[in-house]
């Protein structure tokens, strides 16, 4: 694997990482589930 290509997965799963915890930052609602369930699918697609 290149470095290039390292890199490149290394920042999206950071990137990730951060749209999960500032997604659970959120009070329980039900927007938070909803961008939950988005962001599971865009996971899932890729």
């Amino acid at each position: 694997m290149s470095i290039s290509k390292y890199r490149a997965d290394f920042t999206r799963a950071m990137n990730r990482r951060r749209l999960y915890a500032r997604i659970n930052s959120l009070p329980q609602s039900t927007v938070r589930e909803e961008l939950i369930a988005i962001a599971q699918r865009h996971d899932a697609e890729q």
